[in-house]
């Protein structure tokens, strides 16, 4: 059980670092035990744990975004830039997978 919590902290620890700890979409710091991890392709439409997929949102902005597909470059302000490839190319995968096209 000790191994697989400190799993989650270094994972949540690495998805904070991709805002520099503020959350993806509106730039509020983030403490990391407040911070909630965003699926970027939501578990609910076939989105895994791949931490390509993950991003730190605060609690509201999580709940406002719920289940939708979004862009990176516009719905998450916040991000670094050198992460969009990775969250795009998940998404592209993702796709491919599904055989679907999402279109913003």
């Amino acid at each position: 059980m000790r191994g697989l919590k400190q799993r989650k902290a270094e994972i949540k620890r690495l998805v904070l670092a991709k805002t520099d700890g503020v959350c993806a979409r509106c730039g509020r710091v983030l403490s990391f035990e407040k911070a909630t991890i965003e699926h970027y392709i939501p578990k609910y439409r076939g989105g895994s744990d791949d931490e390509r997929n993950l991003l730190p949102l605060c609690k509201n902005c999580n709940k406002q975004k719920g289940s939708r597909i979004v862009t990176v470059e516009d719905y998450y302000p916040f991000f670094k830039t050198e992460f969009y490839s990775e969250a795009n190319d998940y998404k592209l995968e993702w796709e491919s997978e599904k055989n679907i096209k999402v279109t913003p």
